[in-house]
């Protein structure tokens, strides 16, 4: 089950752990589990990817440097991006509203959804060990890195989350 915490300038002993509805309320991004062993016949994934029209699937694995700088830097994507852990473990550091870091481990099963507009960055625990599958909107996806809150769809973003369309968890299933 996935566990997300609130980073802290301060080297807190015990990390303040944010319950899923928190998660949702204060960044908008959505948690799912799904069945690894058979994820492409996963009926929920399907309804996502329809949903939000993600047809294009990118399995991220063998992580270089260069991998890892681009998935480190703080940036967001147009469109909402859907993540899934097959191996592994791994890190999403999402920004809320109040423009903290929300860390959110992310072991196999584990899908998430991040709007588009959303700030956010990824790490791994172990690059050799690490395998993800991103579902995408476009196949030449752009992620726009911070600052670059002028751009509508992060105006969007943040009038959505400002004007509560994330305060009921019941919209997200």
């Amino acid at each position: 089950m996935v566990r997300a915490w609130l980073l802290s300038e301060e080297k807190a002993l015990t990390p303040k752990f944010v319950t899923l509805e928190e998660l949702y309320k204060t960044s908008g991004v959505e948690y799912y589990q799904i069945e690894i062993n058979n994820y492409e016949a996963d009926a929920l994934l399907k309804n996502l990817m329809e949903q939000r029209d993600n047809h294009n699937i990118n399995k991220i694995e063998n992580l270089d440097d260069n991998d890892l700088l681009e998935h480190i830097s703080e940036h967001f994507h147009e469109h909402d991006e859907l993540r899934l852990v097959l191996a592994g473990c791994g890190f999403f550091d999402i920004r809320d509203k109040y423009d903290e870091w929300l860390r959110i481990e992310l072991i196999p099963g584990d899908l998430i959804v991040i709007p588009g507009g959303c700030y956010h960055r990824f790490i791994v625990e172990d690059k050799d060990t690490y395998k993800g599958v991103r579902f995408l909107k476009d196949y030449g996806y752009k992620a726009f890195k911070r600052p670059n809150d002028e751009l509508d769809c992060r105006k969007d973003y943040m009038r959505r989350l400002y004007n509560g369309a994330y305060d009921d968890q019941a919209k997200q299933e």
